[in-house]
């Protein structure tokens, strides 16, 4: 190989500039919004392979918005219904955040006590709500306290174990650079341990954060007496057979749901970014 090419296959390769701003967006909306229109696109085909008697069952764009997201009286009733639903969804996720920390804490604490916890969390993510309802209703009537337990029992999984798989891959020698220091348990958590653990436990929080609304929905499905929200629209909806006030409920509910995602996320980032990157 001459001198000529040789200085050449070892030119320094500048770095690639950042991208813009406006890249970074188009990035972060084009594909979803690529991927609605092909969902819409799919459901426009699927609408047109129906007979003319079953239409209602898929109703068209232009009768969603004449029948629902025109009318005033349809968007006031859902933002009261959402509101209701974010509610319920927030009062469970109060409940299982915290109670999800302090397990993992304990199970990454005592290896007994993971042993001992691990088959039953697993047992509780496997029990049908439906087979459980009745001694739901048994112990806690059918008011607000229902639903938040249904939200709660919806969300608590995700959290000890994502933050137990953080806490368990913080690095060995970090651990023994803390024991030298004779520094105690608490403080390798708190200094060591949470930082590490931050990005799993945040992708826990959001899958929480999905569930809840799930959960919120499902829980006004089984307990129908109280304030409404979305879940109880959507009922209602069905039986009138009012398909596009029903269909105009799942819409609000899918944007509650992603939007509750994204609040975390948008947190995680806001505390973490700056030393895993964005979560």
């Amino acid at each position: 190989m001459s001198d000529a090419s040789t200085l050449r296959a070892h030119k320094p390769v500048p770095n690639r500039a950042p991208p813009t701003p406006v890249v970074r967006f188009a990035c972060s909306v084009l594909p979803p919004v690529i991927l609605g229109i092909a969902l819409l696109g799919l459901y426009a085909w699927v609408r047109a392979g129906l007979p003319d008697h079953r239409l209602f069952l898929m109703p068209s764009g232009a009768g969603l918005w004449e029948r629902a997201f025109s009318r005033p009286d349809v968007l006031a009733e859902l933002g009261q219904r959402a509101l209701v639903t974010l509610s319920i969804a927030a009062a469970g996720l109060a409940c299982s955040i915290p109670m999800g920390i302090l397990l993992g804490m304990i199970m990454f604490r005592l290896v007994t006590m993971e042993r001992a916890i691990f088959p039953y969390l697993v047992a509780l993510q496997s029990i049908p709500i439906l087979a459980i309802i009745p001694l739901i209703q048994a112990a806690l009537g059918f008011g607000f306290l229902p639903k938040v337990l249904i939200v709660a029992m919806f969300t608590f999984f995700s959290i000890p174990t994502t933050l137990l798989l953080g806490l368990k891959s913080l690095d060995r020698g970090v651990i023994d650079l803390f024991r030298l220091a004779s520094a105690s348990w608490w403080i390798t958590l708190w200094k060591a341990g949470f930082p590490s653990a931050a990005p799993a436990l945040f992708a826990g929080l959001r899958i929480s954060a999905g569930l809840a609304v799930i959960g919120a929905i499902v829980s006004e499905l089984f307990f129908l007496a109280g304030a409404g929200g979305l879940g109880q629209m959507l009922i209602n909806a069905k039986i009138d057979f009012k398909y596009e006030e029903m269909y105009a409920a799942l819409i609000a509910s899918s944007v509650l749901s992603i939007s509750v995602y994204l609040f975390f996320q948008f947190v995680g980032n806001r505390l973490f970014s700056e030393w895993h990157g964005r979560v």
